[in-house]
């Protein structure tokens, strides 16, 4: 394929996810793939290391609210999605974990049935409103996908929002950023 038609198709593929809007666990969809079947992303270039990007919580300024998480099953990798009301999405760490994954503040560990378990950590975050109520209010489910089979927020508190994914397999994923709203995009590629 020329550079050209890749870069095409990647723009393509880009300004689909920019209209998704996220819907509830387990059902999203964009307008897009509802019209005609979503292309094979045959450049899919993606990690198993892990992806940071640092943001400072600025004094006197709020934590960004997550307000909505969704996923949705594309050909060749699954996505997840963050939204986050405000302008921009907060720092982010996003990495397999090598140990069992602990509930913050009691240390508890949390059970998976998958066997490779993915974390995505906001700083600095909340996902509760002023009152104390949750958001987004389902904190687990099993979204049925391919690759990304349960996820469970195991952390809200002091700044700090953690998510666990278990994944089928550490397959490789990418992330991106995406405005209006703000939103942190997360594919895991299938597995062979």
């Amino acid at each position: 394929m020329p550079r050209h038609a890749a870069a095409v198709t990647i723009i393509l593929v880009v300004s689909g996810a920019c209209r998704e809007q996220p819907r509830a666990p387990g059902t999203a969809t964009s307008s897009v793939a509802r019209e005609a079947p979503a292309p094979q992303d045959s450049g899919f270039v993606g990690t198993t290391a892990p992806i940071q990007r640092i943001r400072q919580g600025r004094p006197g300024v709020a934590p960004a609210v997550l307000r909505a998480v969704a996923t949705a099953p594309t050909p060749g990798y699954d996505r997840v999605v963050f939204e986050f009301a405000g302008d921009s999405t907060p720092g982010y760490h996003v990495e397999y974990a090598t140990k069992p994954v602990q509930r913050c503040g009691s240390g508890d560990p949390v059970p998976l049935a998958s066997a490779q378990r993915l974390v995505v950590r906001f700083e600095t975050a909340q996902a509760h409103d002023a009152q104390g109520n949750p958001l987004p209010p389902e904190r687990e489910w099993a979204p049925g996908l391919a690759s990304v089979r349960e996820m469970k927020l195991v952390c809200d508190f002091e700044g700090q929002v953690e998510w666990v994914l278990g994944v089928a397999a550490a397959s490789p994923y990418r992330v991106s950023e995406l405005a209006g709203p703000a939103r942190l995009v997360l594919d895991v590629r299938h597995g062979k």
